[in-house]
């Protein structure tokens, strides 16, 4: 975070990290196998044979119970809205209708998938000839489930998802964001919030206060307490016998670092260009080092950079690892995006190295926070513009290697400039090559003989490339690859040698026409990005009429 902070200078407001999206199961430890529904029906309940109707009538008296709590207090019972609408944005209206006192605004109903236990007589016969055998097995099937959306003194809004089937597992989803906004207001601590993003506070020391107070007791507390009075279908003996009754593990975590910018518009312009770089310097290698863990033969899933949303004028950069994943965008209120959020999702705590259970928050704390600080100081490094710090100047310089003097890199350099478009073309993106095999592609993409372009020529350019730090040796073999500066500044010197010195050396014979391309992946779409800025900022100098 110092390195972008040091990059964006004072455009930086505050800079806070808070949790986001928080899902958390909830199940009974003494109730999630064959066996122990065996004994709590045989030994607690007194019942010798668990028939399906046995399991039914559960089920029964809880959706008897729901009918008569909501209808006794008011609460409206509705049926979830259909797929791609949010339910957190359907529900907002009863929340506002909250009178004083009230605290479930409304429950929804959704058939979903859920764990559950199911019992048939089994086909062979039983050697002990009891009658009361049944086999029980556990399975998931589709059924009824119960989305109770409440406004909790502590955490703010909630849900709790509770399974209408036996053995009654819950789901619940809290926010980060809400629990800090409900910490300021108690504290008397003045906030301006958007949705689940702070854009201005009093006290940011308030604020990071607040949202480090999120801890596994508190989110345990909280939960158990709706818990206890939304799932009662269990009498004070059979709760006993449970004891010590609803344990949590994380499902799903989000931890968010938003960093806010005083205006907008440099925001926007510095992320874009980011967005456009980093899908050439995203990868296996760059991915796997975000997210702190090793690749091996054995690694199954996503692995991948992806920039999404780039049609609606939001893009959004997402780095995946297994089916956890980091992502940076901008957002803010409806005028202007002045955030930048870092925000690492994890599906699986494993995929950190961190057991499921709700006593390892923090630890899992530790581990997306150093994913988001990663992610943070890869920005910084594509943002750190090549102008400012004199890379692109000292390129036009001579550098010397050891008594020889190698000369500098120049826009009006064909070879060079061809060398390197051929090494970011998107068509044919060259991960490590040889110089035989990149002679053959700039022979064949420029369509050139032998002669035009020997490989003694390919070599001296490469020198001048590695000289430069844009292309390193791999070790002692004979292969080549090129840096992360070389694919930044390589991608400048191209676009800058085709959008810039092209139109001044025909600007006053040939009229400007601009070209649209296709969008054919994510590379090319950042590529055509790059030409865009490029084009307004030759409009700006006069080089062309503005579009």
């Amino acid at each position: 975070m110092e390195r972008l902070s040091a990059v964006l200078g004072q455009a930086v407001q505050f800079v806070y990290t808070c949790w986001d999206r928080i899902v958390l199961n909830g199940y009974l430890e003494r109730l999630q196998r064959p066996e122990y529904l065996v004994h709590f029906f045989h030994d607690v309940v007194g019942i010798p044979c668990i028939e399906p109707s046995v399991l039914e009538q559960r089920t029964n008296a809880y959706k008897a119970w729901v009918r008569q709590f909501t209808d006794e207090r008011g609460i409206p019972v509705l049926q979830a809205p259909p797929k791609g609408v949010r339910k957190e944005d359907f529900v907002q209206p009863y929340y506002r209708r909250l009178r004083s006192g009230q605290s479930v605004a409304c429950v929804l109903t959704s058939l979903e998938q859920g764990r559950t236990f199911v019992s048939y007589t089994p086909r062979w016969k039983v050697a002990s000839g009891d009658a009361n055998y049944r086999q029980i097995k556990a399975c998931r099937k589709r059924f009824l489930h119960y989305y109770w959306y409440v406004l909790d003194p502590v955490m703010g809004p909630m849900s709790i998802r509770v399974a209408t089937y036996f053995p009654f597992n819950v789901t619940c989803y809290l926010n980060g964001h809400s629990f800090a906004a409900q910490e300021l207001t108690r504290d008397g601590v003045r906030f301006r919030k958007s949705d689940n993003a702070f854009l201005a506070v009093a006290d940011v020391a308030a604020l990071q206060a607040a949202a480090d107070r999120v801890s596994a007791a508190l989110l345990e507390r909280r939960c158990s307490s709706w818990v206890r009075r939304l799932v009662p279908v269990f009498s004070p003996t059979e709760r006993a016998a449970l004891a010590p009754g609803y344990r949590y593990s994380m499902a799903q975590m989000e931890l968010a670092t938003d960093v806010i910018i005083k205006r907008s518009a440099p925001l926007k312009a510095l992320f874009q260009r980011a967005c456009e770089l980093g899908v050439l310097v995203g990868g296996a290698e760059r991915t796997s080092h975000m997210f702190g863990r090793r690749i091996s033969r054995h690694y199954q899933g996503d692995l991948q950079t992806l920039l999404i949303h780039r049609e609606a004028g939001h893009p959004v950069m997402r780095w995946y690892y297994q089916s956890s994943f980091a992502k940076q965008y901008t957002r803010g209120d409806q005028h202007s995006d002045r955030i930048l959020r870092t925000e690492t999702c994890c599906n699986d705590t494993y995929h950190f190295g961190v057991r499921r259970r709700l006593e390892n928050l923090p630890r899992l704390h530790d581990k997306l926070q150093a994913t988001n600080d990663r992610c943070l100081e890869l920005q910084a490094e594509l943002l750190a513009s090549p102008v400012d710090t004199g890379r692109l100047a000292e390129l036009a310089k001579p550098t010397l290697v050891g008594l020889r003097r190698i000369p500098g890199l120049k826009l009006h350099d064909d070879r060079v400039i061809r060398l390197l478009e051929t090494l970011l073309n998107p068509g044919g993106f060259v991960g490590e090559w040889t110089t035989h095999e990149l002679h053959a592609r700039i022979l064949a993409r420029h369509r050139l003989g032998d002669a035009d372009y020997r490989l003694s020529q390919l070599r001296y350019d490469l020198s001048k490339l590695r000289a430069k730090g844009l292309v390193q040796r791999l070790g002692t073999s004979r292969r080549y690859r090129l840096t992360p500066l070389g694919l930044k500044l390589g991608v400048l010197l191209v676009k800058l040698r085709n959008r810039l010195l092209g139109p001044l050396a025909t600007i006053a014979t040939t009229p400007y026409a601009s070209r649209t391309f296709p969008s054919r992946n994510s590379v090319d779409v950042a590529f055509h990005q790059v030409d865009v800025a490029l084009d307004h900022f030759s409009a700006a100098l006069g080089l062309k009429p503005a579009a």
